[in-house]
């Protein structure tokens, strides 16, 4: 497996990577993104008292993004994250 080309600056937060919207990345982020909905939905049905379920924005979001990666129309992805105590 060969890592997308990312120049990593420093180790500073947030950190944010661009995504190379080939074919083939889009096909795997569609993928993800749906495993990521399903898995959040199920862990959101099971939760009786509300705290930490997912925000309907959230889903929102993802449902617009499985979308796109599914046609292929995305012309840009950036993930931006930081990490917790190390």
């Amino acid at each position: 497996m060969t890592a997308p080309a990312i120049e990593r600056l420093d180790d500073t937060d947030p950190q944010t990577i661009e995504f190379p919207l080939t074919a083939t990345t889009q096909r795997v982020l569609h993928e993800a993104i749906g495993h990521c909905y399903d898995e959040l939905a199920i862990s959101r049905e099971h939760r009786d008292d509300g705290d930490g379920v997912p925000a309907d924005e959230l889903f929102a979001h993802l449902e617009a993004l499985y979308v796109a990666t599914g046609d292929e129309s995305l012309s840009r992805l950036e993930l931006a994250y930081e990490r917790g105590d190390r």
